[in-house]
């Protein structure tokens, strides 16, 4: 295959797609070493354990209206014409 570039140029809706949940795993793998340091904290740490489970929850949310749209959008753009 040759340089995946140019094909991804051509569709920037999925460059985006891509992009978008590379990003949000990203973030979820940050908060999952964030979260295991902050456990040695002990109660100190519940306020900050709390404030990234609320975001993380938040994130995920954004993550699944995102596939939501995505999916409803590869769908309408399947359908037959009338």
């Amino acid at each position: 295959m040759g340089n995946p570039f140019p094909f991804l140029w051509r569709h920037p809706r999925r460059t985006g797609f891509i992009v978008f949940n590379l990003l949000i795993i990203a973030l979820l793998v940050t908060w999952g070493i964030f979260t295991s340091q902050s456990v040695a904290d002990g109660i100190g740490g519940i306020p900050n354990i709390m404030l990234g489970a609320t975001g993380m929850g938040l994130l995920i949310l954004a993550w699944v209206a995102g596939w939501i749209a995505w999916a409803t959008m590869a769908a309408s753009t399947n359908l037959p014409r009338r």
